[in-house]
């Protein structure tokens, strides 16, 4: 406490020499410096010297700050308060907005399925692998920062902010500080927190930016030089780390990369008047998921401080009683804009008319900072464009013209995953997607999961319409399954089920999230035993298959989603049916129609629902259901559904948790499940679950019960390939309790 006071006494002296010699001059008190270092989440910290501040009421002349302290710097120069920027800092997806992904509620419907499914995704322009600068382009970082910093969309002069504001990058050819402080302030903060080789590098003019904390992550120099006479430091960043702490390559490269602002911090700290240092060593830069423990560390920082702000704020206060009051929310009031016209720069493989059909904006229309972002999201999920950043130039009042810059993806990927689970076993799964194949706005993919079970899928799908809302889809599909024949739960035979569709729709797409169709597929499935038993069924069938269906998908995550519904209702009409099987007991050949067999046309319907309530941000409750009935059918195990199993691996499946796949067969059932999923610690999940199903509604196909019940308990690790999932369940009529594992995504 000593210390402080003699602290506090040397500046009220320093205040005082320096207000003498300002008043010398021009009558004008000392001006005060604000500099907030680099850190990334441990950046956030710096919130408790801006509350601090707000309640000392010192009022801040100058801001400066690199990285994660120009993201809050430049908040707090344009009016933010530093409690508003807590709040807005606690309600922010920071994992998200720094990750390479948009939010699966971002992702177009139709592109939702194969989204974020693969370990490996790799880029090819011209038949070449391309490669980025950075992992990390950033979009979802750069279009929330532009909705933050909507109250200076007309302002390009940054010392026109409410406090004058400066931020550092470093030009990547040669290595010299870049100071910005003109321009657009979302590509401004965007360059200065660009981590090379994590983020992209940011253009601006004929240069190329990355991260200002390689150069000088400390800016006291660049305040002094804007004309603060005493500057305050916040630094949250820990320097160069120890050698103990230098265990990869990737630890040591990085190291690398910050020697010059390790030598250029060493002036910045004697340049600094009034230093702050933040003991955050148990912390990391991408540690957001400590964001609540960093802010709390900042408040209590700001806490310390207090006495030093509120002693320089009357000291000031002193010297100039007339000067005006320090407000918290300085903030102007911005409204909504018209836009006079819109100009999309960029585009190469996809045209204009796609683009701004998606984007939905017109000219003579009047927006706000939300609409236009969820109008670039409805662009950017359709999964063409990789980057696109907008400016808005004033011409009179709230009018503006919109300039819209894209960057597109590449127009192939080849991928890859693993997956492996207790019905198909293991898989290696390529992928070839390619974008404009034949016609624009278009896309086709074609995957393959090479396996004992193997699987094809190939889909081409184009936007049509004027908002590129409609689309035409043809698919094919081939799976080649295992399948065991049972009664009364007691596998009797083994079954080869090879079954293919080529399929052509048309869907109208309502909104990222949902989607109606109406489509004709032509079916075949091969039916073959892998050993003659008593009763085998043996042959091959096609028929035509006419439906409607309806889709939903909000959930916010494709792993262990927190929330939203997963929804899939189809109906049709099964028709020309043209079967060629053979049925025998024995070992001789019987009449289809002493197996009670019939082949006649029949409608059909199925749902399957799956809704995600969440509790807290670490427990959802999940309400399953699924039903499903062919009406006027009597077909055995040739078009019936398979109740059994956890995930959808086969055609007409109904998961059920207790009972392998296809352990009933019926024509009909309901199905209702409940699980609680619940992380006990980052990324790893509970799920205990309960279901039950009633079956042979509309008539008996296969099984002695009507109704079925069912128990599960799942642990399951969430990773970069899918789920790691390894389940125990049980059911009431089978009585056996067995093990289930699934790892990573489903074909």
């Amino acid at each position: 406490m000593d210390i402080r006071r003699a602290l506090v006494c040397m500046l009220i002296v320093f205040l005082y020499t320096a207000s003498l010699q300002a008043q010398q001059q021009d009558r004008g008190r000392p001006k005060i410096g604000l500099t907030l270092s680099g850190g990334g989440a441990k950046g956030l910290a710096h919130i408790g010297i801006l509350q601090a501040l707000d309640s000392a009421g010192l009022k801040i002349d100058y801001l400066t700050g690199t990285s994660m302290g120009s993201i809050v710097g430049s908040l707090y120069a344009m009016g933010y308060s530093g409690d508003t920027i807590e709040m807005m800092a606690r309600r922010l997806d920071w994992n998200n907005l720094f990750s390479n992904q948009p939010v699966l509620t971002d992702i177009s419907y139709e592109e939702k399925q194969e989204y974020n499914k693969y370990i490996i995704e790799i880029p090819f322009e011209y038949g070449k692998p391309k490669l980025a600068s950075g992992v990390i382009s950033g979009e979802q970082l750069w279009l929330e920062l532009a909705r933050l910093c909507w109250p200076m969309k007309n302002q390009n002069d940054f010392s026109k902010f409410n406090i004058p504001f400066k931020c550092i990058a470093t030009d990547v050819t040669t290595g010299e500080i870049v100071t910005l402080d003109t321009g657009n302030i979302v590509t401004a903060i965007r360059a200065s927190m660009a981590i090379p080789s994590i983020f992209t590098a940011v253009k601006i003019g004929n240069r190329k930016l990355v991260d200002g904390g390689v150069v000088r992550n400390f800016p006291v120099i660049t305040a002094k030089e804007m004309g603060a006479d005493i500057v305050i430091g916040s630094n949250v960043a820990g320097g160069l780390r120890k050698a103990e702490q230098l265990i990869t390559p990737l630890d040591i490269l990085y190291q690398l990369g910050f020697y010059k602002d390790a030598v250029d911090f060493i002036e910045e700290k004697k340049a600094c008047d009034v230093y702050i240092h933040h003991d955050l060593e148990n912390y990391s830069a991408a540690g957001f998921s400590s964001l609540d423990s960093i802010i709390e560390l900042g408040k209590k920082k700001g806490r310390e401080m207090y006495p030093v702000f509120k002693r320089m704020a009357d000291s000031l206060l002193a010297l100039d009683p007339e000067q005006p009051a320090h407000k918290k929310d300085r903030l102007p009031f911005t409204a909504d804009v018209e836009l006079t016209a819109i100009h999309v720069h960029g585009l190469v493989h996809s045209d204009e008319s796609f683009f701004m059909g998606r984007l939905g904006l017109k000219t003579g229309g009047c927006y706000s900072p939300e609409h236009i972002k969820n109008a670039v999201l409805n662009v950017f999920g359709t999964r063409f464009y990789k980057m696109i950043t907008y400016e808005l130039h004033p011409e009179v009042e709230n009018r503006n013209s919109m300039e819209i810059t894209v960057e597109e993806n590449p127009l192939t990927y080849v991928k890859f995953a693993l997956q492996y689970n207790s019905f198909t076993n293991a898989s290696a799964i390529i992928n070839i997607t390619q974008r404009n194949f034949i016609v624009p706005n278009s896309r086709s993919f074609v995957t393959v999961a090479i396996s004992e079970n193997p699987r094809v899928q190939a889909e081409y799908f184009k936007y049509l319409g004027r908002k590129r809302n409609f689309g035409l889809g043809l698919g094919a599909y081939f799976e080649d399954n295992s399948l065991t024949y049972y009664e009364n739960f007691e596998g009797k035979q083994q079954y080869s089920s090879r079954y293919i569709n080529t399929d052509i729709h048309m869907q109208y797409t309502l909104n990222s999230q949902m989607a109606i169709g109406v489509g004709a597929r032509w079916e075949f499935l091969n039916l073959n035993p892998r050993y003659e038993g008593s009763m085998v069924l043996r042959g091959n069938g096609n028929q035509l298959n006419n439906y409607l269906y309806f889709g939903i998908n909000s959930l916010d995550r494709k792993i262990y989603p927190r929330h939203g519904i997963d929804l899939r209702f189809e109906t049709g009409y099964i028709y020309n049916q043209n079967p060629s099987y053979r049925s025998f007991v024995n070992g001789v050949e019987v009449p289809l129609s002493s197996s009670n067999l019939t082949f006649s046309n029949y409608e059909w319907a199925k749902l399957q629902v799956k809704y995600n309530l969440s509790l807290s941000y670490k427990s959802t409750l999940q309400l399953n259901g699924a039903g499903a009935f062919n009406y006027n059918n009597n077909q055995g195990p040739i078009n019936a559904y398979m109740i059994g199993g956890l995930n959808n691996v086969m055609r007409n499946q109904l998961p059920f948790v207790g009972l392998l796949e296809g352990e009933v067969i019926t024509s009909s059932a309901a199905i209702a499940q409940m699980a609680y999923q619940h992380e006990l610690t980052r990324n790893i999940f509970v799920i205990p679950k309960a279901n039950a199903a009633l079956y042979d509604i509309f008539g008996n196909v296969a099984g002695k019960y009507k109704y079925l019940t069912g128990y599960g308990l799942t642990m399951g690790y969430s990773t970069f390939m899918g789920p790691i999932e390894g389940s125990l369940m049980y059911s009431d009529q089978d009585g056996r309790l067995r093990v289930y594992v699934n790892i990573g995504f489903n074909f």
